[in-house]
């Protein structure tokens, strides 16, 4: 997994909310609930790295802390199809392959694996337009399932994935293309597997 960027200021004020949480924590222990002097009690940084850990892998999905805490960057966790068309087959072909989106609060994994090749992403980044569509794109390397080789092995690329989240039966789309070895670009849909 890799870091991505947000155009969210959350990354910002979210750290001082959970050490604010931390510092409560320990005067909990100490004054609240009169912990024995001989039981240690961990430090605020301590808590802090805990509930940062906790954070970054689970509590950011949950719906009331993401209402609370104003979390916007969207949850892609899980398994899709990915629909693409290029311009080698004159958008004439649907190319089908799985999509594993693999997230945390701060980090991603996209791996593609298509009938006669697979590509994971080196970088991404989720823009967010307005409270129910971003943006999501990112940097693939691409290589051929050694069956398919022959010249070209591989090739690095973008795509680009537009996303409403809202009741319709809309599904992501977006564009991608290649480097200038493949000279190639097409169109992406994507939609729950």
């Amino acid at each position: 997994m890799h870091e991505y960027s947000i155009n969210s200021r959350e990354r910002e004020f979210v750290p001082f909310y959970l050490a604010g949480v931390s510092i409560v924590l320990v005067l909990a222990l100490k004054v609240i609930w009169k912990v024995p002097e001989w039981v240690p009690v961990p430090s605020a940084f301590a808590f802090y790295g805990i509930l940062y850990k906790l954070f970054e892998r689970y509590i950011w999905k949950w719906s009331w802390i993401r209402w609370i805490a104003g979390i916007r960057t969207p949850d892609l966790n899980g398994y899709w199809i990915m629909e693409t068309t290029s311009s080698y087959s004159n958008y004439k072909i649907i190319y089908e392959g799985r999509l594993q989106i693999e997230q945390t609060w701060t980090h991603i994994s996209l791996f593609f694996e298509g009938s006669n090749a697979f590509s994971i992403s080196q970088m991404a980044a989720i823009s967010i337009k307005n409270h129910s569509q971003f943006t999501l794109e990112w940097e693939y390397l691409s290589q051929k399932k050694p069956e398919f080789s022959e010249e070209d092995y591989m090739h690095y690329g973008i795509t680009r994935v537009h996303w409403r989240e809202s009741g319709q039966k809309e599904f992501p789309q977006g564009d991608y293309y290649t480097d200038r070895s493949r000279h190639q670009y097409g169109n992406v849909t994507i939609k729950k597997a």
